[in-house]
C-alpha cells in the first residue's frame, strides 16, 4: 500500500525473491513526496532535525524571521505531542544513537542505488560527484565545524572544508562573498520523477501489478493473520501486507494496530528550466535551509517544513521564499515561466528514525515509513530488510533502532 520510492523499494526487492506484488495507491503512482524532492542521495545527511539546541535555534529564527520552519497555529494534541518528543530527543544521546542507524540505512542504499541502476537499467539521470553546503555566516559555518568534527570522529563522515575564496572556483555559479562550505563526495543525486517511471517500467516487465486510485478502507483479519484488504472496489486477499503509506500512516492506525508518531511536515519546490550558469552538484544553502539540486535538463529549489496538517494547497510566499533564500548564494537566478512548483507531507519522525518492521495488528502486515526527509536516500536497504524479513532471510542491517514501538 504506497507507490512511493519505499513502495517501490520494498515491490522490487520482493519481486527479486520470487514473491508476485500487487502495489495499490490511493493517487497516482509516485505521486507524492517521491516525486517532487530534490533527489539527493546523501550519506551524509544522517544528523536528525532533533539535536542539541535545535528548539532554541528554531524560535530564534522565528522571533528573526528567519525560520524555514512553519507552524500553522491550531489546537492540534498529536502535533502537540510529536512537538513535545522531539524537544526530548534534542539531546547529545539522542542524536548520535539516530546518526548511527541512519547511518546504516544511508550507506547501504548508496551502494544498493549503484547496484540497481546499473542491473535494471534505470534511467533517473543519476549522477555520482558529491554534494556542497554552503554558508552565509560565519557563526552557522563555525557550528557546521564543529558538528562535523563530531561526526567524523564518531562515524568517519569524510568531507572537504572550503574557504571562503575557494568556493567559486570550486563551484563557478556561487556568489564571491560566501563565509565558507564543506564539500561530501560521498553523495550522489538522481532526478526522483524519473527514477520512479524508470522503476514501475521494471516492475511491470518482472510481473508485478500496480492498481491506482484504489482507496483502502479496512485490513480484515482471522486470529493473528491479515486475510484481505477492504476497498472500495471489493476486497484484496494477499499473503503478506506492507503498508508504505508515508505522511498518512496515522490515518491507518486501525488497521496496523498502533499509531504511529509522524506528522505530515510539507515540503516545497519549484523546477525550473536549468539556467546558463547552473550548480553542477546538489547545493545545500544552510542559513536558509534551501537545496539547488541540478538535473540534466533542469534545476530543482527546494525544502521548507510547514507543520499544517493534511492541508496540500501551495503557498506562494513558501515559494517565494525558496527563490529568495537562493538568490542569495547563487550568482543569478532567472525568473522563467517553465517554473513547476510542487507540495508534498514529508513523513516526520521526533527522533528522526523511520519505522520499519512487523505491526501489532497481525503476524503478516509490517509497515515502512517516517523516513523524514530521507526516503529517496533510504529507499533500497528499507525495500532489502522488508523483503527479508517477510522472507525469514538474515538479515543485513539490526532492525531494532527502527522498531515500530521506538
Amino acid at each position: 500500500m504506497g507507490s512511493g520510492v519505499i513502495g517501490t523499494a520494498c515491490s522490487h526487492f520482493l519481486t527479486e525473491l520470487g514473491y508476485e506484488v500487487t502495489i495499490l495507491d490511493r493517487a497516482d503512482f509516485g505521486s507524492q513526496c517521491s516525486s517532487g524532492n530534490c533527489g539527493n542521495i546523501c550519506p551524509s545527511h544522517m544528523a536528525p532535525l532533533a539535536e542539541p539546541g535545535a528548539v532554541r535555534h528554531a524560535v530564534l529564527s522565528w522571533l528573526h524571521g528567519e525560520t524555514a520552519v512553519f507552524i500553522k497555529p491550531r489546537l492540534d494534541l498529536s502535533l502537540l505531542t510529536w512537538l513535545y518528543q522531539f524537544a526530548r530527543h534534542c539531546t547529545k544521546r539522542s542524536m548520535l544513537d539516530a546518526c548511527r542507524a541512519n547511518q546504516a540505512l544511508l550507506n547501504q542504499s548508496r551502494h544498493l542505488y549503484e547496484e540497481l541502476i546499473t542491473r535494471f537499467d534505470l534511467a533517473c539521470e543519476w549522477h555520482t560527484g558529491g554534494n556542497l553546503h554552503v554558508f552565509l555566516k560565519q557563526k552557522t559555518l563555525a557550528t557546521h565545524d564543529r558538528k562535523h568534527a563530531l561526526l567524523a570522529k564518531e562515524f568517519l563522515l569524510s568531507g572537504q572544508r572550503l574557504e571562503a575564496d575557494e568556493l567559486t572556483e570550486f563551484e563557478p555559479a556561487l556568489r564571491s562573498d560566501l563565509a565558507g562550505g564543506w564539500y561530501y563526495p560521498s553523495d550522489a543525486h538522481l532526478r526522483p520523477d524519473r527514477l520512479l517511471q524508470s522503476w514501475r517500467d521494471s516492475l511491470n516487465d518482472r510481473g508485478a501489478t500496480i492498481v491506482e486510485h484504489l482507496e483502502v478502507t479496512g485490513l480484515a483479519t482471522r486470529g493473528s493473520t491479515a486475510t484481505h484488504l477492504i476497498t472500495r472496489n471489493g476486497d484484496v486477499a494477499a499473503d503478506h501486507f506492507v503498508f508504505t503509506t508515508g505522511a498518512l500512516t496515522p490515518n491507518l492506525s486501525d488497521q496496523l494496530g498502533c499509531r504511529l508518531p509522524i506528522q505530515p511536515g510539507k515540503g516545497y519546490s519549484l523546477t525550473m528550466r536549468r539556467p546558463e550558469l547552473c550548480p553542477a552538484l546538489p547545493v545545500h544553502f544552510v542559513d536558509h535551509n534551501v537545496v539547488a539540486t541540478p538535473m540534466d535538463s533542469a534545476l530543482r529549489i527546494g525544502s521548507i517544513m510547514e507543520f499544517s496538517g493534511y492541508d496540500d494547497r501551495l503557498n506562494p510566499d513558501r515559494l517565494r521564499a525558496l527563490k529568495s533564500g537562493a538568490r542569495q548564494y547563487l550568482q543569478k537566478l532567472e525568473e522563467d515561466p517553465t517554473e513547476a512548483p510542487w507540495c508534498g507531507w514529508r513523513p516526520m519522525t521526533p527522533n528522526g528514525l523511520p519505522r520499519i518492521g512487523p505491526c501489532p495488528i497481525a503476524n503478516n502486515v509490517y509497515v515502512a515509513a517516517g523516513h523524514n526527509m530521507l526516503g529517496m536516500s533510504m529507499a533500497p536497504a528499507t525495500g532489502q530488510l522488508i523483503a527479508q524479513m517477510i522472507d525469514r532471510r538474515p538479515l543485513t542491517l539490526d532492525p531494532r533502532p527502527y522498531a515500530i514501538n521506538g
